[in-house]
């Protein structure tokens, strides 16, 4: 009976996407933050070139985390 109410394989799908984006925008945020850490040590050091590659990687860390944001809400106010 509750088969006939709830589409359960529509409802999988939408429980293991959701896990799935949720896991990876923090884990991607928590790089991000961990880099800028690195890039203020390394300037620290001087290690100008360290510095660098950290800040890069912190940059599109948080802009991907960011688009990930923007593209989520995007889609919910599509539909």
């Amino acid at each position: 009976m509750i088969a006939a109410i709830v589409d359960t394989k529509t409802l999988a799908k939408v429980i293991v996407y959701s896990l799935v984006a949720g896991v990876g925008i923090a884990v991607i945020f928590g790089l991000g933050v961990s880099s800028v850490a690195a890039v203020l040590e390394a300037l620290r050091e001087r290690r100008t070139l360290a510095g660098a590659m950290w800040g890069t990687l912190a940059t599109i860390c948080i802009a991907g985390a960011f688009a990930a944001v923007v593209l989520g809400i995007v889609v919910m106010s599509s539909k």
